[in-house]
């Protein structure tokens, strides 16, 4: 017997999983509607219960959500849908699916990059840097993985997951003072 594929929204034909971070789960979605491939992240069922992880899902969405560069990753659609085994309401973000590696897959590869290739891909993600800062929006969690490179060379910044609006006041602490980021990344 086959099964069924998992729809989102009835629309969102749920496939492969693509990656998986902290507190979500990336995958391959079809929109049939409009019969394209799209990238679906939705939030760990296991973390869907904490206010806390919601409302930075919620803020990741509204953030790139505003964001329409050719460098940064675009949403499409944001949603929630409850759960059947847990019951609770998973939130989403439906998005551009990227074909093409993370910059951190391809450092790891071991092989030196250009000078001038490096650079090409500090412009990329500085273009995508200016314009959400010109748009009020802080990334805080630059680093290789969160920059994919498609196949022509194009990049493209990803995961506002911890993203802030630059009048807010707290924009690089946590409520509690606690430093957020990548540990590895922060200066």
């Amino acid at each position: 017997m086959t099964e069924q594929p998992r729809l989102v929204q009835e629309r969102y034909e749920v496939g492969e999983l693509l990656g998986r971070g902290g507190m979500a789960t990336v995958r391959k979605a079809r929109d049939l509607r409009l019969q394209r491939d799209v990238a679906i992240k939705e939030l760990r069922a296991d973390l869907a219960s904490d206010s806390t992880f919601q409302e930075r899902f919620r803020r990741e969405a509204h953030a790139a959500g505003g964001l329409n560069h050719p460098n940064i990753v675009s949403v499409h659609d944001t949603g929630s849908e409850i759960d059947r085994a847990t019951g609770s309401t998973i939130p989403y973000i439906v998005m551009e699916l990227v074909a093409g590696r993370t910059l951190r897959d391809i450092l790891r590869d071991g092989r030196p990059i250009l000078p001038r290739k490096a650079l090409e891909f500090e412009l990329g993600v500085l273009d995508a840097l200016e314009f959400s800062h010109n748009a009020g929006v802080v990334h805080r969690d630059i680093k290789p993985a969160n920059v994919m490179i498609t196949p022509t060379g194009t990049v493209k910044v990803m995961d506002f997951g911890i993203a802030r609006a630059v009048s807010d006041t707290s924009s690089t602490m946590t409520q509690t003072a606690a430093v957020i980021g990548t540990a590895q990344y922060l200066s």
